[in-house]
């Protein structure tokens, strides 16, 4: 199955009107809501991106399989290959190689899924890693009860905040890119590369602070859905539709509220 991009916005009016905010100065609260839906037709349906789908599930069933006395049996029903006594980032590699392999199998490539992939890989070491000593001191039992302590209400709703902050921003940067490198001069939108780079760094700011809704209903969510007949990937896939809509939506609040 071949590689599916996400699509230009070049010829677009919503397009157009982001080029325009960027241009004239405009915060990165609308811009990011510009952009957001400017981009939503021509983002692929996460509930059924299979890379997307995968990730989210694996994303609540390593901490599940933490929780086992055998974590590696756990895990390599989950179909990550591991060690007898895997660390972080072994799990961390494994569940990256574990979406590849799926989507290997089941086809449908794309950019976006290629993002929940990284974002889910570092989501799991970032939040996982808080809980741990540094590097040295993060042994393989220390790294399960880590990984274990993500299955609660509290701590998953941590770990979805994050894990969709990422990907917001990577969505909105795949898009803004290119034309952000365009409006770098004396006499354009940032004078010097670094007022481009405080501009992406308050967008990632952005994106997390509008995440703050994800963490309100998926903790919630994952107890739930744990507890009646646990999680496969058609709920994982139905819960990433749901955040993706809800960030959309926060985008655009945050857009109107501001202004």
């Amino acid at each position: 199955m071949g590689h599916q991009e996400l699509g230009r916005l070049s010829r677009s009016r919503k397009w157009r009107q982001v080029i325009a905010l960027i241009g004239g100065g405009a915060d990165v609260q609308d811009v990011a809501a510009a952009t957001s839906a400017a981009a939503e037709s021509q983002m692929i349906d996460a509930s059924n991106d299979p890379a997307v789908k995968h990730s989210v599930c694996l994303l609540t069933q390593i901490p599940i399989a933490a929780k086992q006395e055998d974590f590696a049996f756990e895990l390599r029903k989950l179909g990550l290959n591991v060690s007898d006594r895997p660390s972080l980032i072994q799990v961390v590699s494994a569940m990256t190689e574990a979406v590849d392999r799926h989507v290997g199998r089941v086809g449908g490539r794309t950019d976006l899924g290629e993002m929940a992939q990284l974002s889910a890989a570092e989501s799991l070491n970032a939040v996982a890693r808080r809980e741990l000593p540094d590097l040295f001191g993060a042994t393989p039992d220390k790294a399960k009860a880590a990984l274990g302590g993500l299955g609660t209400v509290k701590q998953f709703a941590a770990l979805a905040r994050d894990f969709f902050a990422r990907l917001s921003r990577r969505q909105l940067s795949y898009f803004l890119s290119r034309e952000l490198s365009q409006h770098v001069g004396v006499n354009s939108r940032f004078h010097t590369i670094r007022d481009h780079r405080d501009f992406e760094s308050a967008l990632d700011l952005h994106c997390r602070e509008a995440s703050r809704i994800i963490k309100e209903f998926s903790g919630e969510w994952f107890s739930k859905h744990t507890h009646e007949g646990g999680i496969n990937e058609a709920k994982a896939g139905r819960f990433a539709h749901v955040a993706f809509k809800k960030l959309r939506e926060e985008l655009r609040h945050r857009r109107d509220t501001h202004g």
